[in-house]
């Protein structure tokens, strides 16, 4: 039987029936994988370049999470190999949807290739950036 705290696929993700299927994208430049923690808490796991072409998918992806009304989504950019203008609309929009429901919207592992666009742009202090995850020792 699974540990309690073990992530599991956010199946029940979402409102309108759609298989879980829906909520992993593959594609060569973007994957993005949510993953239920607790109870209320989600974490999208993003991976490869957000930009113009990839940038639909992650809202769309964020929006299937957030109606659910977590308590707190986590998205975590430590696989972003690119941040463009695009993906910085796609986190201000998921900001946006977070703080109407009351959803605390947290980001997480911050690399170089996120860092610098959120901070060339002036918006590292609108989101709440938490530590990366520690590595199991062993």
């Amino acid at each position: 039987m699974a540990a309690e705290n073990t992530p599991q696929p956010a199946s029940d993700l979402s409102p309108d029936g759609e298989p879980p299927d829906q909520l992993a994208s593959d594609t060569e430049l973007l994957s993005v994988t949510v993953l239920q923690h607790e109870h209320a808490v989600l974490e999208a796991y993003v991976a490869g370049e957000v930009d113009m072409i990839t940038g639909p998918s992650l809202q769309k992806h964020l929006d299937t999470a957030l109606a659910t009304r977590p308590e707190r989504l986590i998205v975590d950019l430590s696989q972003v190999s690119f941040l463009g203008s695009t993906g910085l609309a796609v986190l201000i929009n998921a900001r946006t949807t977070a703080i109407q429901q009351g959803t605390t919207l947290q980001l997480r592992s911050i690399s170089r290739a996120t860092a610098r666009p959120l901070q060339v742009s002036g918006l590292t202090d609108l989101f709440e950036i938490v530590p990366a995850k520690e590595k199991p020792s062993g």
